[in-house]
């Protein structure tokens, strides 16, 4: 998988920073106070410090791995400032670190916690965040966008459109209704 992986990241038309190297994996561990799942670290120092995958691609680790702009931070900073929030339903779970920017304010995280690193993704609601599985596994989530898969409509069910009009050509247009698939997930115990 690592393998296929490189040979996409080679072929890309996205140039990726160079793969992170063993000190910067033990000092983010350390700023964060988490370990980081095996199967991440092995994308983050064999194949690209972020800036490939699905979505605007994997988000890197600092100094040098990729950084979503829609972030505001570095991976670490922006960890530490969600977990520092006051209000419990707006802050970051422990252990969900970004992962890759869907755009829209959607966000997919890799979730440290867990055993295989699942993948977990939010939707912003008026007055929360909800989270919702989007795969039991990150190795398993990679393996399908290798595949092909579109990883983003895999994640949502249409259940409806509703009339609209279209921004550019001002034109009446249907707009699909989708909901998020997945099981819904509560952190509250997490703190």
């Amino acid at each position: 998988m690592l393998r296929l992986l490189r040979v996409r990241v080679e072929a890309g038309a996205r140039v990726c920073p160079s793969a992170a190297t063993a000190t910067d994996i033990a000092e983010v561990e350390r700023a964060l106070g988490l370990r980081l799942p095996a199967f991440y670290v092995r994308l983050l120092t064999e194949v690209a410090n972020g800036g490939f995958g699905p979505g605007f691609g994997l988000i890197g680790i600092p100094p040098h791995g990729f950084i979503d702009d829609d972030l505001g931070g570095n991976l670490v900073e922006t960890y530490l400032q969600g977990r520092a929030c006051e209000d419990l339903a707006w802050r970051t779970p422990r252990g969900l670190l970004h992962l890759c920017n869907w755009g829209c304010g959607t966000f997919s995280y890799v979730d440290t916690l867990s055993a295989s690193a699942a993948v977990v993704t939010h939707d912003v609601l008026e007055d929360r965040v909800e989270y919702t599985e989007t795969s039991v596994a990150l190795a398993e989530w990679l393996s399908d966008w290798v595949a092909g898969v579109n990883l983003e409509d895999a994640m949502y069910e249409t259940i409806g459109d509703r009339d609209g009009i279209n921004p550019f050509t001002k034109k009446p247009m249907k707009i699909p209704i989708r909901r998020r698939l997945g099981r819904r997930l509560e952190f509250a115990t997490r703190g």
